[in-house]
Formats: C-alpha cells, structure tokens, sequence
C-alpha cells in the first residue's frame, strides 16, 4: 500500500465523520455515510429512531444509486447536495468524495440550507477527490 493510498483510507474513518456530522448541528437526528463497501451510521442518542437498520441500509444504497444520476446531468454542474422533506423529517444528501456519500436526517423545522452547507465543508475536508 503506497503512503498516498494509505494517507486516502485514514481519511475515511465513517465513525469519525459521522461523529463530526452529528455534534455539528442538534438538528441533526442520523448521519449515515458510506464509502466504497463500508458503511456506518449514528443516531442522536435520545431521539426516537423514524427507521430500522435494514431502512437506514436500504436509504444509503437508495441514495448512493440516485446520486450516480444526478452527476450524469452535467449540464447544470456538479451536484453539492440533494435535499427531500417529509412529513416527519428532512434528509440531506452530500457527496462524499467520489465513491462515498453522506445522509442525514434533520427535524422537520430545520434549516436544511444552512445544516446542508455545513455537511458539503465537512465532506470536503474529508473528500478523496
């Protein structure tokens, strides 16, 4: 393993970003990431769960299949993030490097502009692109 390959593997420790993601705003009530084969998610301990770790799994791969989609349309740029409200709750979508991304789930009132700015400088600082 060459010192760069290393150096880019570190960087994707999931239980570090997801831990990063979900202290940066308490509107945050999940983060899951994955990247290549691994995948890791967080609750915010004291919220009641909206979704099953076979539901949070299913969303990750939902997501990461959508995502390879929307960096088809090249026209209108590189996607930053994708954003979806529903009854109960926001989810955000943040590319993590090339072959990772990041979900989260917010509260239903939060600000998903503001928390969705906040994830993308996150994702770069750990990005492999």
């Amino acid at each position: 393993m060459t010192r760069e390959t290393f150096s880019r593997e570190k960087n994707m420790n999931l239980e570090k970003i997801c831990n990063e993601i979900i202290q940066s705003d308490e509107d945050i009530t999940l983060v899951a990431a994955s990247y290549r084969a691994e995948s890791y998610f967080k609750e915010r301990p004291g919220v009641k769960s909206l979704q099953t770790k076979e539901d949070i799994e299913k969303s990750l791969a939902d997501a990461s299949l959508r995502w390879v989609t929307r960096r088809s349309q090249r026209t209108l740029g590189e996607p930053l993030y994708a954003m979806a409200k529903y009854e109960k709750a926001k989810r955000i979508t943040v590319p993590l490097g090339m072959y990772g991304i990041i979900l989260c789930v917010l509260l239903p009132n939060s600000d998903a502009e503001k928390i969705a700015t906040k994830l993308i400088k996150l994702a770069k600082k750990y990005s492999d692109s």
